[in-house]
């Protein structure tokens, strides 16, 4: 699966947060009709026109998780995904779970690899993208309203 970073477009206007009582993100307002999700854990990344409009799903933090990585350098743009996909369907992103670093200080959540660089661009406020040069997924970058206690 490849992806695509357009620099300079609109990015998604919605709201990412945290539920810690379901351990989960999500999103509002929320986008009902979407032509099929990616899966980066138990995430769900729904797309629309090849482009990933939000997100939403289970994701367990807790002290173990806890970094000091820092949120690489972005510009605001969309995310969009190259494919042959059936709509309709959800499609992992990576075979295995990737995992998932808490930079408490900063509020900022990291689901991959925070120590490969690559483009990053802000595709949904507060929702960071970090592709290679070869089109591949290397991490997301979430910062909700807010964090649980951990």
């Amino acid at each position: 699966m490849k992806f695509i970073i357009k620099y300079g477009n609109a990015i998604e206007q919605r709201l990412l947060t945290y539920i810690p009582e379901e351990c989960s993100f999500d999103m509002e307002p929320i986008v009902s009709e979407i032509d099929f999700e990616l899966i980066l854990n138990k995430l769900s990344l729904s797309v629309v026109d090849n482009k990933i409009t939000q997100l939403w799903g289970f994701c367990g933090l807790d002290k173990s998780m806890k970094s000091n990585y820092a949120v690489p350098e972005y510009q605001k743009g969309s995310l969009e995904v190259e494919h042959n996909l059936d709509f309709g369907f959800a499609y992992g992103i990576h075979d295995d779970d990737l995992p998932v670093y808490i930079n408490a200080q900063t509020g900022w959540v990291c689901i991959g690899n925070p120590e490969k660089s690559g483009n990053a661009v802000e595709f949904i406020n507060n929702c960071v993208a970090v592709i290679g040069d070869n089109k591949k997924f290397i991490s997301l970058w979430l910062k909700p309203q807010s964090l649980p206690n951990i």
